[in-house]
């Protein structure tokens, strides 16, 4: 296999990388990539350029030249795009200034000899510096993603790159025995095929390493999506003014019981009515009725356990479910609600007004017959209500005639 064959397949290899690239960036929003991208252009036209100095020797040092400068933009470009993906820093104008002396050397170096070997020998010296230097900025990222296959992959692209072209110093100064070593001739046919291998296995690399980077994109949205599912579920079910559960989550509870076959819970289900809502409204204003609201729940909250769930059934009404408790404890705690109220009351609303709350308890069996035991609580409830009023009507002065 001739030279021109070998840097023709690597000039192939390379544009594929360079395409590859390319078809990511419309998908990939990424600094790094595109840093990557030029570079690998710019490599794909120096590898095109060069191969053309072989086919036009008379205008070998135009094609030489743009070989140099392309191969040097290359290693810029690839320098700056791991520089951005280790430290997310924004590349500075001047970096571009290095393109100059680039230029400088790549116009100059073709007049130092006819023979493009004795030419390679100094770009390989430099070439190695490139990927040397490339190494290093990128070990920032390597520290910071951990375990990263991609960052792997393409760091030991970058030093495996760095040896084979210092390698290439030697190998072709020993060319002319100038080491006083001889390599064979055919060993420097395959030099574009090794370089052709690592520059694919570096294309391939930084593919992994963007992809990485999406994966981890992805990632970190559907743990926001997550967190944002989260809270809408928590407001879809919560009373915004009482920060108790709303009708949604219980009738979500119910289902939730009958799909798990979890509906084997017994204990107690409370009805709370607060009592003359409408008059404390129309006396003292909406905003401390619903002070009021909020202190009825407060007061139903400092009597339940940690498991057990209290509902806003309705504008005035409260449920509360209290699982594995007897009924006479359900009771009993229901009526210290007023007391509660009595002692607090005011201080909560801010205001001289009473509260007081009418409740009716009774037990369930399981979360089947939660319904009637909801019936069942709010006909106490009711005819509690009925008797508390009897008793305040017969308890007021008769005036005589």
């Amino acid at each position: 296999m001739t030279a021109n064959v070998g840097l023709a397949i690597q000039c192939i290899g390379i544009l594929l990388v360079a395409l590859l690239s390319l078809s990511l960036r419309s998908s990939i929003n990424s600094a790094s990539l595109k840093f990557w991208t030029r570079a690998w252009i710019s490599l794909s036209l120096a590898l095109l350029s060069l191969f053309a100095a072989f086919q036009f020797e008379r205008q070998h040092n135009l094609f030489y030249s743009v070989y140099f400068f392309g191969e040097y933009a290359f290693g810029l470009f690839f320098i700056a795009g791991c520089r951005f993906h280790a430290n997310a820093k924004p590349l500075e104008k001047r970096y571009y200034v290095l393109l100059v002396p680039a230029a400088l050397i790549a116009l100059g170096l073709p007049l130092t000899s006819r023979d493009f070997n004795d030419l390679f020998l100094i770009q390989a010296a430099i070439m190695a510096v490139v990927f040397a230097a490339s190494f290093v900025f990128l070990r920032p990222a390597s520290r910071e993603f951990k375990g990263s296959l991609g960052l792997r992959v393409t760091s030991t692209a970058l030093l495996l790159l760095a040896i084979d072209y210092l390698h290439d110093v030697p190998v072709f100064g020993a060319r002319k025995g100038l080491w006083g070593i001889t390599v064979p001739a055919g060993y420097l046919q395959y030099t574009s095929i090794i370089d052709l291998i690592l520059e694919i296995l570096l294309g391939f690399g930084t593919v992994m390493v963007l992809l990485e980077g999406v994966r981890r994109e992805v990632e970190l949205a559907n743990r926001q999506l997550t967190i944002a599912r989260d809270k809408l579920e928590l407001i879809a079910r919560m009373d915004p003014l009482t920060e108790a559960l709303n009708r949604h989550a219980f009738h979500s509870l119910l289902a939730h019981g009958e799909k798990n076959q979890a509906s084997d819970v017994d204990g107690c289900v409370a009805v709370i009515d607060i009592d003359n809502l409408k008059p404390i409204n129309d006396t003292f204003g909406h905003n401390v009725g619903d002070k009021a609201i909020r202190a009825v729940a407060r007061a139903a909250r400092s009597l339940i356990r940690a498991d057990d769930m209290l509902f806003r059934w309705g504008g005035d009404e409260f449920l509360l479910l209290m699982f594995k408790l007897r009924e006479e404890e359900a009771a009993r705690r229901m009526l210290s609600l007023n007391s509660i109220l009595e002692e607090h009351g005011e201080q909560w609303t801010q205001a001289q007004v009473r509260i007081s709350v009418s409740t009716g308890v009774s037990g369930f069996e399981s979360l089947r017959d939660l319904g009637e035991a909801i019936e069942r609580a709010d006909q106490k409830m009711y005819e509690g209500r009925q008797k508390a009023r009897a008793l305040s009507l017969s308890s007021e002065p008769v005036t005589l005639p």
